[in-house]
């Protein structure tokens, strides 16, 4: 590294009055006329006060803080500048999440070669202290790339396409998961291990650089067919009114499920994917693997979301689960791990059958009010199911709906009464478990 990149602001203790700890400091407040003449001698009072040391620490915290912050509301500040338009204020996004990479290289770079340092004079490496430094340098970097673009995102948005929107959503559930690594990595240094932190700081540095330069790259990419709305004068005027008919700039409005009211949106996808908020039915599937799943059998999941009941099936080593969904994205959101496949829009004819077809979500999926998909669905699983199937099938008129297209669609599937009502006491769901008859 020919050159080391200028350092961060430093706490500047000096530049902050003195005050007791806990009392809220004077220059958040501006009092005016009589009032500020009071504040004025009371500060003076506190100012002659001593303050003790813990007192200084908690002011240097404070304004380190209040430093970067003030840094990046500079650097917000310049983004929010009405006179730019869509494509400069992409480029400045661009240029600014560039910058951040440069910064994280040059943490990495350092870290390296001065680990490199101590071990060639015989040591083991930096002491926890040390590695920390970089650690939570470039985790400073992340903060202020989250503080400065998701205020610009939130300010801007008839500028980003669908696509940018994509990329900056898969790009902060990446990031999340580089977050969680260096609260493991803080966990390590608390239970003892400090040795095994200076051994994962390395790696964590390097995969918050390859993020960045992967998201770089793929910005690269999309902008190259990026269009800047045609009514971009309005929205700098604020008169825009945001299309939702168009894929591309200004972005749809936010929609849980597709058009046609089944499959759910890609940002949903997301959305469940990051905060984990996909309903995995434990309760359920036990009570599936004791009674109805067969041991070594092959089982397919056509409601399957991000996979995770596939996944959850496949661990127990007793059966082998595949995975299929609606969702028009479902495949590069899985990554390979859910294939597409729509059994309520058409015929369906996959590459082999299956002893059971399951769909844990049916109810809420097919159960939509003036659809009439489940013909369509009973006659795929039908085709498809060896054995038999296990639906979510409601209540009241939505179960009637079931029961009623079932026997007109799939009349080889016969509802066992007496199994799905002990798997309904077992997981407190509204299921219904059909088997093909004897002399289907």
């Amino acid at each position: 590294w020919e050159a080391r990149p200028r350092k961060l602001s430093e706490p500047k203790m000096l530049q902050h009055q003195a005050r007791p700890c806990g009392r809220p400091p004077f220059r958040q407040m501006v009092p005016h006329g009589l009032s500020a003449l009071v504040v004025l001698a009371l500060g003076s009072a506190v100012q002659a006060a001593p303050q003790k040391p813990i007192c200084q620490l908690a002011e240097a915290l404070v304004g380190s803080v209040d430093a970067h912050l003030s840094e990046w509301d500079g650097q917000i500040e310049i983004g929010l500048n009405t006179t730019m338009n869509c494509s400069m204020f992409l480029e400045f996004v661009y240029l600014s999440r560039d910058r951040i990479r440069m910064q994280l290289e040059y943490v990495r770079g350092n870290f390296t070669a001065e680990d490199e340092m101590f071990r060639a004079k015989g040591q083991e490496g930096g002491s926890t202290t040390w590695a920390m430094t970089h650690m939570s340098t470039a985790a400073s970097l992340v903060s202020a790339h989250l503080h400065i673009h998701g205020v610009l995102s939130a300010a801007r948005p008839h500028c980003l396409s669908e696509n940018l929107q994509l990329l900056f959503l898969m790009s902060l559930r990446r990031l999340k998961s580089l977050l969680y690594g260096q609260l493991r990595h803080l966990w390590i240094i608390f239970q003892g291990t400090a040795e095994l932190f200076r051994q994962g700081a390395g790696r964590w540095l390097t995969e918050l650089v390859e993020l960045f330069e992967a998201d770089l790259r793929t910005m690269e990419t999309i902008m190259v067919s990026w269009e800047p709305p045609a009514d971009e004068h309005l929205f700098l005027e604020g008169k825009g009114q945001f299309n939702g008919s168009r894929p591309g700039p200004p972005l749809p409005v936010f929609r849980q499920r597709e058009e046609g009211g089944i499959a759910l949106s890609t940002i949903e996808v997301l959305r469940r994917d990051m905060f984990e908020e996909w309903n995995l039915h434990k309760p359920l599937l036990r009570a599936l693997l004791r009674h109805v799943l067969p041991r070594d059998g092959h089982i397919a999941d056509v409601c399957a979301g991000s996979g995770q009941v596939a996944d959850f099936l496949n661990d127990t080593g007793l059966l082998t689960a595949y995975a299929f969904d609606p969702s028009s994205n479902i495949r590069l959101l899985s990554r390979g791990v859910v294939d597409f496949v729509q059994i309520h829009a058409e015929p369906v004819r996959l590459w082999r059958n299956f002893d059971l077809l399951i769909c844990l979500s049916a109810a809420e999926d097919f159960g939509v009010e003036g659809l009439d998909v489940w013909p369509q669905v009973w006659q795929n699983i039908e085709s498809h199911a060896t054995l038999g199937a296990v639906v979510s099938c409601g209540v009241g008129d939505v179960l009637q709906q079931v029961l009623r297209t079932a026997a007109a669609h799939a009349p080889k599937l016969q509802l066992d009464e007496k199994l799905s009502e002990l798997l309904r006491g077992a997981s407190d769901e509204d299921v219904c478990v059909f088997w093909r008859a004897a002399d289907a």
